[in-house]
């Protein structure tokens, strides 16, 4: 079965590089790496996250946490007893969606164009006094792989600065996918926002790392979420991640995904030539127009797809991600692209 449903892009050096920083721990430092840390990030730790998020730091909370997915349920968890309303885009991220249904949160859409949440369909909403939480995925979202331009993100900020409590919740997954993305919303608006960065798709998925930014003060208690949860954090894969922001090798292998993906768009275009469909030019997922029965017809083939139905806050089934990250390198890709640009004829 060829599996684009699920879209983490690893290239073959990520072990090697995992490996060579295993190889120079000291003998010392193992016994601290193999026992749960009361600390995780000390500050210079800390230093090293905010510098690679180009945020300065100073009106916001760092918490270490093994994932970007335990990062919005326990986001979700801890707000769950001060409001019941999120708003939300048409689409979203299923993972999210699904741990908030399950929570009993109401979703509130907000309509969107091509960058995005639109500023003032939020405004109308917002004076309704529902929503203390927006969902935001500004860059290269999932699924439909839009990009918030700078003005975008300072006009939703403005709105959000007139009403009390409420919090942008920003989910940067793809990111580092851009080559030059906007400022993110830690950047321009930290006294809002929380942020929340995972090494899982920047690195590799084995690296059991992310990062939540939260305005000071704001969420008291939740390494509590954290550890009843998770069991914690890993101290080697937050030693290892800081390794990795700190130096060029992150850069390097970051740079290398954008070259993947820039050089799979180009055979993209010419495979789907015809068909209407979104995309990014260094992303690795496709957001195409489709019948809300070609996800079934192509299993019958051996191509898993998830339906569009999953990522739709309004019953919308007519679109499918196309998700390459996880098959990038294969040679059963190209062939099965194909498959699919020829089930639309």
């Amino acid at each position: 079965m060829l599996n684009l449903r699920v879209n983490y892009p690893s290239v073959p050096r990520e072990m090697d590089v995992f490996q060579e920083y295993c190889k120079n721990i000291t003998p010392s430092a193992v016994s601290g790496l193999l026992h749960p840390s009361y600390q995780s990030l000390d500050a210079s730790g800390k230093a090293v996250v905010f510098n690679w998020l180009h945020a300065a730091g100073e009106q916001s909370d760092l918490i270490s946490l093994p994932s970007g997915n335990n990062a919005l349920y326990c986001i979700l968890t801890y707000f769950r007893s001060i409001t019941e309303h999120i708003a939300i885009e048409p689409t979203t991220f299923p993972g999210f969606k699904m741990s908030a249904t399950n929570m009993n949160y109401q979703f509130h859409v907000i309509a969107a164009d091509e960058e995005g949440m639109l500023p003032e369909a939020l405004a109308e909403h917002l004076k309704t006094g529902k929503s203390k939480l927006i969902y935001l995925q500004p860059t290269i979202h999932n699924p439909t792989t839009n990009v918030m331009s700078l003005a975008r993100r300072q006009a939703i900020a403005e709105v959000v600065r007139t009403f009390e409590d409420v919090y942008i919740l920003e989910d940067d997954a793809y990111r580092f996918l851009h080559p030059s993305p906007p400022p993110s919303f830690l950047t321009i608006f930290p006294e809002r926002t929380m942020h929340i960065h995972s090494m899982s798709k920047p690195f590799n998925p084995m690296l059991r790392s992310a990062y939540l930014a939260a305005p000071k003060g704001l969420l008291k208690g939740i390494e509590n979420l954290v550890q009843l949860t998770s069991s914690g954090t890993s101290q080697l894969f937050t030693d290892f991640s800081i390794y990795l922001m700190k130096g060029e090798l992150l850069k390097g292998i970051i740079h290398e995904k954008q070259q993947a993906a820039q050089a799979l768009q180009e055979k993209v275009q010419q495979i789907f030539k015809g068909l209407s469909y979104k995309t990014f030019p260094t992303s690795f997922h496709i957001w195409l127009k489709a019948d809300p029965t070609i996800p079934d017809q192509l299993k019958e083939q051996g191509i898993d797809i998830p339906s569009g139905a999953d990522f739709s806050m309004t019953n919308n089934a007519e679109h499918i991600r196309v998700a390459l990250g996880m098959s990038w390198d294969q040679e059963a890709l190209l062939p099965g692209l194909n498959t699919i640009a020829t089930t639309f004829k």
